[in-house]
């Protein structure tokens, strides 16, 4: 059947469903790895395109069949509508509790950890791959690395970090999570062998707490 869409609409669109479906599926996948970043975000973005396209797609067909005198057929495209505009909704305010998530726990004091942290050596073979603050009213801020070697971060830090004049929390030994101690700065390493990579955790103590009795 001839329509009046312009020819290139088709591959426009065929094009936009498919960059979209393809960032759905990254973030699905990186999800699925706990692969640190706003994957959330972008699937969520993602079932919003895709929905708010497809909602436009069946209501240009319901018009068109209501102009050719196809009452029925009509109400049957725009009544398809319904499932992708409930997704469309579903999406749109996931994005918004995302935002205003995002908004209450990146408000972290930064000015003082992240030289700290920026100054730490890196292992051999480790990239990084995200930077965030911590929750608001604190000095918190974490990197996320990916390592080739997993098994040689620890030591690495254990040697490098005392060289450094950090204190190691021998407790912590037996523990998932490493921690350093340097004046009134602690660092925490994390190791994840799910994703392939660790967490850096750098905050700064109150240096009143630090003088404080037991």
């Amino acid at each position: 059947m001839a329509t009046d869409d312009p020819r290139y609409l088709l591959p426009v669109v065929s094009l936009a469903y498919v960059v979209t479906i393809g960032a759905a599926l990254l973030a699905i996948e990186q999800l699925t790895e706990y692969m640190p970043g706003a994957w959330l975000e972008v699937l969520g973005a993602a079932v919003l395109l895709l929905s708010l396209m497809t909602i436009a797609i069946l209501v240009r067909a319901a018009l068109r069949r209501r102009r050719e005198g196809l009452e029925r057929r009509a109400l049957l495209w725009g009544g398809s509508a319904i499932v992708p505009a409930a997704l469309a909704a579903l999406a749109l305010f996931s994005l918004v509790e995302s935002v205003q998530n995002a908004s209450l726990i990146s408000g972290a004091d930064v000015h003082l950890t992240r030289p700290v942290i920026e100054s730490l050596p890196r292992p051999p073979g480790t990239k990084l791959i995200d930077q965030r603050p911590g929750l608001a009213d604190t000095e918190t801020i974490y990197q996320d690395f990916t390592a080739q070697d997993l098994n040689s971060v620890v030591p690495f830090y254990e040697a490098h970090l005392t060289k450094d004049g950090w204190v190691e929390d021998k407790a912590s030994a037996a523990t998932d999570i490493l921690r350093f101690a340097k004046g009134a700065f602690v660092l925490a390493l994390e190791i994840n062998p799910p994703s392939g990579g660790y967490t850096l955790t750098v905050d700064h103590v109150n240096p009143d707490l630090l003088q404080s009795p037991p």
